[in-house]
């Protein structure tokens, strides 16, 4: 890009920003009948967003407590905010041709330029994610697990009954890609160092070039943001790892057909399973490959760092779990079905993930319907803005959750007790208009039967392999780090490990 082209494309930038602004200053806006939380003001709303940037979760908070519906400033676009289970279920129940998840994701992370255009044209490796590797989790299992315990024995080096400060967020990140990418590729390439960092990177790049692009005007977006997205640099260091073993399957597929004796069972042929046309080509597999991996590592990765520091922050259930599991593998040994039947390692989780959620807003959705979307109570959200829910709020009603700001490790094992005939409704993985990490309704994260699976073995092999504790007990949990409504583990917080003293299941 010549220095002519970047002076011409700030100072045009620029200038159709200075127009926006004169314009807003004299047109109303159409969210003038929603309440704002911070400044309304055309140029003070910058100022707003800047504090949103710094305190989202307060600033969804107190919208929580005097609205039930109330919107947030961003840097480019304001967003609306819902709670109550009434507008929630609405949402939910809302057509994509009226809120459409997939617009919303797109706009967000920008897919189509950081990701591909095909990815939400075409959107099947999502029924792979659901269906594939949720039903093929019971025949892998032993290879989950086996990665699991290798890649903490690879990274903890414990020796003797030395305690070792163990960098949190890094292990977990290692855990989990290796792990998924076991289940995903296969050895040895999940090991592979240069492969497993290119996972990692990808992740941060398209978050990052996705804000770059959205700051722009639109009418610059599809000039310039070609230019500022990763993908094209990511492919080509996919298709280094990729595209030799995905050339081979590709081949015996079309030899052999898709049932030939030893054909491996894992993401690649569950993608040759749907896949048709263009996107059976090495290059669409390669790049659905890193896409999953990108839905797949760090979402799970920040759930089970904020657990890994809750376990250490709050060690009273540790003992009751450890019996738990001790007596399950005793009896059962360790798979998919045994690690179902740990109930309070699954209370553990779901609670964490209340206390420590990734984000205070989820069920994201752009108002895609002429005319806008008009709520049950008359509230009317027009076309073009975004919609989301105040999880976070949600999460802490102490007319659901008694003690809200309490971690209560076997708060959902208890009501799995009370109520036997629908028990299964607090379990990990399951959704409902009280508990929104995943989500809710048909579009609800699609590997969450994985994902808790996989958490909670990792969570099961911790507790009967080692002990763990706080670096700096008298200091407490390792506060989270805020970007927006984000929350995000300490990334610098160490945790201090040590093989279990007595009593070791392996």
């Amino acid at each position: 890009m010549d220095v002519d082209y970047l002076r011409f494309a700030t100072y045009g930038s620029a200038a159709l920003m200075g127009a926006y602004v004169l314009k807003s200053l004299f047109s109303s806006s159409p969210l003038d009948c929603i309440p704002a939380i911070g400044p309304s003001g055309t140029l003070s709303s910058y100022i707003g967003a800047y504090k949103f940037l710094v305190h989202g979760k307060e600033m969804i908070d107190e919208g929580y407590a005097k609205y039930r519906v109330f919107r947030v400033p961003l840097i480019h676009r304001w967003d609306v905010i819902i709670s109550g289970r009434e507008l929630v279920e609405e949402l939910r129940a809302s057509k994509e041709e009226e809120l459409s998840i997939r617009e919303a994701f797109n706009e967000i992370l920008q897919t189509n330029m950081t990701m591909g255009p095909n990815i939400l044209g075409n959107p099947y490796h999502i029924s792979v994610t659901r269906v594939g590797m949720t039903k093929n989790l019971e025949l892998r299992f032993d290879e989950v697990r086996d990665e699991i315990i290798c890649t903490f024995e690879d990274h903890l080096k414990l020796e003797g009954n030395e305690w070792k400060a163990i960098p949190a967020q890094a292990t977990v990140m290692q855990v989990i890609c290796r792990t998924g990418n076991r289940l995903f590729v296969g050895l040895p390439l999940c090991r592979n160092t240069d492969y497993l960092n290119m996972n990692f990177e990808f992740t941060l790049s398209v978050v990052m070039a996705a804000q770059m692009i959205n700051i722009l005007p639109g009418v610059l977006r599809p000039i310039l943001g070609p230019r500022i997205s990763p993908l094209k640099k990511y492919l080509r260091r996919a298709d280094k790892h990729l595209s030799a073993l995905v050339t081979e399957r590709v081949q015996m597929e079309e030899e052999h057909g898709n049932n030939y004796p030893g054909r491996p069972n894992d993401l690649i042929s569950w993608l040759l399973d749907v896949a048709e046309g263009e996107e059976r080509t090495v290059p669409a597999l390669v790049q659905r490959i890193l896409v999953i991996n990108f839905g797949a590592v760090h979402t799970s990765a920040n759930t089970f760092t904020h657990a890994l520091y809750n376990l250490a922050a709050f060690p009273a259930s540790v003992e009751e779990m450890r019996e738990e599991v001790d007596i399950i593998v005793k009896e059962e040994g360790w798979s998919k079905d045994s690690v179902a039947k740990m109930h309070k390692v699954d209370s553990f989780l779901r609670e964490s993930q209340r206390f420590s959620g990734n984000s205070v807003t989820s069920m994201g959705r752009k108002v895609v319907k002429s005319g806008g979307f008009t709520f049950s109570d008359g509230t009317t959200v027009p076309e073009g803005y975004f919609i989301n829910v105040a999880t976070g709020p949600t999460h802490a009603n102490p007319d659901v959750y008694p003690n809200p700001d309490e971690f209560d490790a076997l708060r959902f094992y208890r009501w799995r007790l009370e109520e036997k005939e629908d028990s299964l409704r607090h379990q990990f993985s399951a959704t409902n208009l009280d508990y929104l990490s995943w989500g809710h309704g048909r579009h609800a994260c699609p590997g969450r039967f994985f994902a808790s699976t996989a958490l909670k073995t990792m969570l099961a092999h911790i507790l009967v392999t080692y002990d763990v504790k706080l670096e700096d007990e008298s200091a407490g949990r390792p506060p989270n780090q805020w970007f927006a409504a984000i929350c995000i583990p300490n990334g610098a917080a160490k945790i201090l490990f040590r093989r279990r003293q007595c009593g070791e299941t392996r």
